[in-house]
This record gives structure tokens, sequence and C-alpha cells, in this order.
């Protein structure tokens, strides 16, 4: 199909139309299919990707053909048109921006960018579509807004995300650990944490909107999904401890992340207050329990990190040499020129005088043996000449020898 409208149609006529094109692209008995027409086909599907965000297994199984699909033909349309859109979503983001100092992020958005992370290596620190991708993700989760337990769903994706394309490369993004302390601090009653953050209210409404006001037993909880699209409720405890649940666990994934770096006891500092005022004033047992098992993980990376941490040392200062009295020794003539040139330099003026010599040398011995062999060709011509003049006169003194011996045989007669 050559657009989205022809593959909607087909789609609705046929549910196996994806599986049926892809057999037919890689059917080897037929003639192969153009780039031209595969890259066109591509855009086709990146449109048809963005307007589902409810299907999990069409849109896995798309994002399989996208992939297989880039590896056949990777060329500029393509990533012009990826880079389209990320240009698009970035205007979107900056008017939202501009307009409230806060975004709130849709369900697209999220799923084009783990789309990216699918499509392209986002251990790359340079690539051309996952570089402006992670800034534009930065972006949006630097200026998300915390308003209500649904915006907070929507940020635990976004720290999903960046936790999946961080995952490998364990880039440090400053943003994230913000974002973490700001929701950390939703959890945690104000007149008992020593540790604060100010919040603009155009980001935070309720600066307590994820602490526990009752008794909560999470060992039924669902997991939260990116397809899940059931409002929650502000008031509802049993919502706030699942996120709060699912932010723990991706607070303990970014701390495993970032336990190499040599900052990590000052990157993790700052959630050791809270941590402990969550876990003594909390009404979940498996909250607690998760607050404490962080709290260990933090004081083991601490004890690690201090033992193989080296501070930076000034480097020692040689001794400065004493000035001295020494005699000054001056140019001995050796009857040549006393060159205080650079060595190469000196070494070249060396080679070219060796070349001109040698050179003058063979011209003098080509001119010589050029002379030498003129003479001996003069000197055989001249033998030559000789041998043919004697010849000559042998030859008419016979003739005049036979002429005066048939004169006297002429007289006699």
């Amino acid at each position: 199909p050559s657009d989205i409208d022809k593959l909607q149609t087909r789609l609705s006529d046929d549910k196996n139309t994806l599986s049926t094109i892809w057999k037919r692209i890689n059917d080897k008995r037929l003639p192969p299919i153009p780039k031209s027409v595969l890259s066109n086909y591509f855009d086709v599907l990146l449109d048809y990707y963005e307007t589902i965000t409810s299907n999990k297994i069409l849109l896995n199984q798309i994002g399989k053909n996208l992939l297989y699909l880039l590896q056949l033909v990777n060329n500029e349309q393509t990533k012009s048109n990826i880079l389209n859109r990320l240009k698009q979503y970035h205007v979107i983001l900056n008017e939202q921006i501009e307009n409230d100092k806060f975004c709130q992020v849709d369900l697209s958005f999220i799923l084009f960018l783990k789309l990216i992370a699918h499509l392209y290596p986002t251990s790359d620190f340079l690539h051309p579509i996952t570089t402006p991708a992670i800034t534009l993700l930065v972006q949006a989760i630097n200026h998300c807004s915390l308003k209500s337990l649904g915006s907070c769903r929507q940020v635990l994706f976004l720290i999903d995300l960046i936790k999946q394309w961080i995952s490998r490369s364990h880039r440090y993004v400053p943003e994230i650990i913000v974002l973490l302390i700001k929701l950390i601090q939703l959890a945690c009653p104000i007149e008992k944490s020593q540790y604060f953050i100010s919040s603009s209210s155009k980001q935070i409404e309720n600066n307590q909107l994820l602490v526990l006001k009752k008794n909560i037993d999470l060992s039924n909880s669902i997991k939260l999904t990116i397809f899940d699209t059931n409002d929650l409720d502000d008031n509802n405890d049993s919502h706030r401890a699942t996120i709060l649940q699912t932010y723990l666990n991706h607070l303990i994934d970014f701390l495993q992340i970032y336990e190499s770096l040599s900052a990590i006891v000052e990157i993790a500092e700052p959630f050791k207050s809270f941590l402990v005022t969550i876990a003594d004033t909390t009404k979940c047992s498996q909250i607690s329990s998760q607050c404490r098992e962080i709290l260990n993980l933090i004081d083991t990376s601490k004890t690690t990190c201090l033992t193989n941490r080296k501070h930076l040392e000034q480097g020692k200062e040689q001794a400065k040499m004493l000035k001295l009295f020494e005699p000054r020794f001056g140019p001995v003539y050796e009857g040549k020129k006393n060159s205080r040139l650079p060595k190469e330099y000196d070494e070249r003026l060396r080679l070219r005088r060796k070349y001109k010599r040698e050179h003058k040398s063979v011209t003098r011995a080509l001119v010589l043996d050029t002379e030498f062999i003129a003479r001996e060709e003069l000197k055989q011509q001249v033998e030559k000449d000789t041998q043919r003049k004697r010849k000559v006169k042998d030859i008419q003194a016979q003739l005049s020898m036979q002429e005066g011996e048939y004169r006297k045989l002429q007289k006699t007669k």
C-alpha cells in the first residue's frame, strides 16, 4: 500500500495483511521489490503505528516489521522521516511549555520513543537519531507535571523509558535524579522531612499526593502498564500505593545502574532522609520493607564506592636547579662551517650534498665512457678504410701486370 488509507482498508478486509505483505517482501521466488517502494511502505507503517495506542499485539508486530524494513533499507528517506516526526513532537512540547511552563505527554509520544529505542542503538552518544530523541525525552522529564496520580503514572512511564535507554551506556542524566526526588517528596509528610526541593504550583498542586492515609496490602496489586487508560482517583490509597511501589522499583534500578559511578554517594544521599521517613510513617508493610531494602543498597554502594574512590592529588613539584657559574664554550673551527641546525635539517643537507657529489661523479664517468666509445669507433673505421685502400691498390697492380703481358703477346703475333 502506498498510503495509510489503503493499508487501513486492507486491514479492515483481512487482519493478516501485514503478514501477507511481509511474506511477499521475503519471497525469493519473486522479483525483489525496489528500495524506494520499501521506503514508502516504511513511512506508511510508521504513520499507522502512531494511530494505534491500545492494541499491544499489533504494535509489537508493526515494530518488528519496521525493524526488518530498516535493516533492508536504511537510507536518508527513513532517517529524515523519523527526524521530522521528532521535530513535530518538539514543537508541540515547546508550545505546551511556553503556555503552561509544564507539559503532559500523551501515549503516542511515549510509544514513538519506545519504537526509536527498538530501532536504533541507544548506547551511542553521538547518533543522528537517538541523541535528539533522548534530548527531547529529557526536556519532557524536566518539564513534566505532577498534579495528579494520572500525571504521575505518565511520568513513571517516562522514567521507565529513560531507564531502558541508559541501561547499557550508564549515561548520567541529572534531570531524572531531580524528578525522582520530587516524586519521593510527594510520599513524605512535609513536617517530618529534613530535605525538601521547592517546586512550582503549576507543576505540583498537592505536596502530599502520595502519602498513604490508611493501611494498604499490595500482595495482590496489579502492575502498571502503558496501555492502562483507566483514570486514577487522587483520593484512592491503593492507587497511591501502586504508584509508590512502582516508583521504588525504578529507584532501585537506577541506583544499580549508577552504582559504578564514583559520585553515587552524592547522588543517593538526598533519598536517604525521605526513605527513612517513609519507612517509619507509611501504613503499607511492603513499601516500608522496600524502603529499608533501598537504604541497605545505598549503604552498600556507599561502602564500595568510598573504598574504591581515589581523590585527586596535586603532582609533586620538581626541585629547581641552582644557577651555577659555568664557562662559556665558543664554537671550534674545524675547516668547515659549524652549523647549529636541527638534526633532521642537518641530515637532509648532508644527504643533498652527497647526492650532488655522486651525481657529478656519475656524470663525469658517463662523459669519459662516451669519449672512449667514440675513439674506439673511429679507430675501427680508420682500420677498415686502410684495408680497403690496400686491397684496391693490389687489384690495380694485378690488372696493370695482366695488361702488360697481354700487349707483349700481341706484339709477338
